[in-house]
């Protein structure tokens, strides 16, 4: 008769627990991470699918929703997006890669290699590009304004065309950050240019192929067929329809992917930077202006602070997809999303599925002591307050309020309510809704002459309020050999309208903060004036792009 050894039972039995304790634990995750999205597990709507990596290992994957309303197709973790923005990160890495390699250099005018490219007097290198400091204008905004739709064929060629044809930068190269898709573009036509093959197959030999990214790739052909494709959609009041796109904008966007082959890339990014691999470590420098501020964002990729905790991440946004990666790297946490819903939050699922993993770590915010909102309030002479009030320019199309109401200031910005103030001193007020304070600075008079906010130094103005009759002035034909589009101004029911044959008509609403400023759909109106004081023209800006100019026909 044999002797038990109860030993080896008992450790049997505790590892036997232990498995099941971990199995249990994994279960409960899966569950929570489940509730999470169960509000879009259904037939009748668009979804996403959602990957977690933790450790070098993927813990989660799962899909929600349908890929395909018409067939009813679910989404699964193998159904394939477009990744939108997020598709930056890839252009970095080539970049990266071939700095690595010694075949560029990240100071390289990029005329090196796109001589094609407009000088404007100025050098743009390649580490402009990177951390979209350079000037040029973004290529949505501006080919929405030369009449694009937004579901037709935006093509690679139609920006590189839009960048030749572009006649003055929006700021001097390095001077200030804007986010410019042009910019990555461009970097992946210097792929293009240095390697002898096109980005599309750089890519797939490079980074596809090597990592078994089997379901990845850069769209160059919008015509070509995508297997397991989940289709975007938009809601609507009568339920969800298509959103159709025709985007090769390769480089800034354009890569269709799943969470498993996203899976595998976070995977091996991680391991290499461990490695100390320089091409990755090289990809998580930041940028510097010229003044030497920093600018937090380089090679496709974005780093910040959620809640005390490090994160690289970036988002994406085309059609009805709406996509993130979100790393935390010194949790070795991260999360992947993939929706095809115009209305699908990506950051806020993101931050609902770290708070599952990272709920024990995120720092409380410290209660900020502020010493102007804790000082005691005054009653501020009435004399002196009338002095502050009047109008003051924040910033470009930003006007604020200041009126002497009842005994107190109240604060009135462009487009907002009015809120009342709290005099902490006889120069210095609290605004209580905005949680920040406010001081005024007087000139000789005694009069105020700009006051002091957030960092910004906000001029006293006398507001521009023209007068309807004198609307004729501003009418006429007015067209840009920058975009090649013509648009019309004229006179309708008390008001300007604008028009253009392929994007329609809106009406153009007076800006007080400057004389000749209007504002309408297309963006930023200022009229220009020639030496006879009449209307010659007006320039156009966006928020990423500047002072486009449109010339009276």
């Amino acid at each position: 008769m044999k002797r038990i050894n109860f030993c080896h039972c008992f450790l049997l039995l505790i590892i036997l627990l232990a498995g099941s304790e971990l199995r249990a634990q994994s279960d409960s995750l899966t569950q929570k991470i489940d509730a999470i999205f169960q509000t879009f597990n259904t037939k009748t709507s668009p979804g996403c699918a959602v990957s977690v990596v933790q450790n070098d290992s993927v813990i989660y994957s799962n899909g929600f929703g349908m890929a395909n309303l018409e067939y009813d197709i679910p989404i699964t973790p193998v159904s394939v997006f477009d990744i939108a923005s997020v598709s930056k990160q890839f252009a970095g890495f080539a970049i990266s890669t071939l700095i690595q390699e010694g075949k560029i250099s990240p100071d390289d005018d990029i005329r090196k290699y796109l001589p094609e490219s407009p000088s404007f007097g100025k050098t743009i290198t390649i580490r402009h590009l990177v951390h979209h400091t350079s000037g040029l204008r973004d290529w949505p905004e501006a080919l929405a304004i030369a009449g694009w739709r937004w579901d037709e064929v935006f093509s690679f060629d139609d920006i590189m065309r839009m960048v030749k044809n572009q006649k003055e930068l929006d700021f001097e190269p390095g001077s200030k950050y804007s986010y410019s898709n042009t910019g990555y573009n461009l970097l992946a036509a210097i792929v293009e240019k240095v390697s002898g093959q096109s980005f599309r197959v750089w890519t797939d030999e490079r980074i596809f192929k090597p990592l078994g990214m089997n379901s990845s790739q850069f769209q160059d052909d919008y015509t070509r067929i995508i297997k397991n494709l989940a289709y975007s959609y938009e809601p609507t009041d009568h339920g969800f329809v298509k959103t159709p796109g025709a985007l090769t904008a390769y480089g800034s966007s354009s890569l269709f992917t799943t969470v498993d082959d996203l899976g595998k890339w976070v995977i091996n990014f991680d391991k290499q930077v461990d490695l100390k691999n320089p091409v990755y470590l090289n990809m998580l420098t930041t940028g510097k202006l010229n003044n030497g501020n920093n600018v937090p964002y380089g090679y496709g990729l974005g780093t910040d602070v959620d809640r005390g905790i490090k994160t690289v991440s970036h988002t994406g946004s085309w059609a009805g997809y709406r996509t993130i990666i979100e790393n935390y790297p010194d949790e070795s946490l991260s999360i992947i999303i993939l929706s095809n819903a115009a209305d699908f939050n990506p950051n806020l699922y993101v931050s609902k599925v770290a708070d599952l993993f990272l709920s024990k770590k995120w720092q409380t915010a410290p209660a900020v002591t502020n010493k102007i909102k804790e000082l005691p309030s005054i009653v501020l002479d009435s004399v002196l307050a009338k002095q502050y009030a009047g109008t003051y320019l924040l910033r470009p199309g930003k006007l604020v309020d200041i009126t002497y109401e009842d005994g107190k200031l109240m604060t009135q910005a462009t487009g907002e309510p009015k809120f009342p103030t709290e005099a902490k001193s006889d120069s210095t007020i609290w605004i209580e809704a905005y949680g920040a304070p406010m001081t005024f600075v007087k000139g000789q008079t005694g009069k105020a002459v700009m006051f002091k906010y957030r960092g910004i130094n906000a001029k006293r103005v006398k507001p521009w309020v023209p007068d309807p009759k004198l609307f004729g002035q501003y009418t006429g034909t007015f067209y840009s050999e920058e975009l090649a589009v013509e648009y019309k101004i004229y006179v309708k029911d008390n008001k300007l309208e604008m028009s253009n044959r392929r994007t329609g008509e809106g009406f153009i609403l007076p800006d007080s903060s400057a004389p000749d400023l209007f504002n309408g759909g297309a963006g930023s109106i200022q009229f220009i004036r020639n030496s006879q004081k009449k209307i010659s023209g007006f320039k156009l800006s966006g928020s990423r792009i500047k002072n486009i100019t449109f010339t009276r026909r």
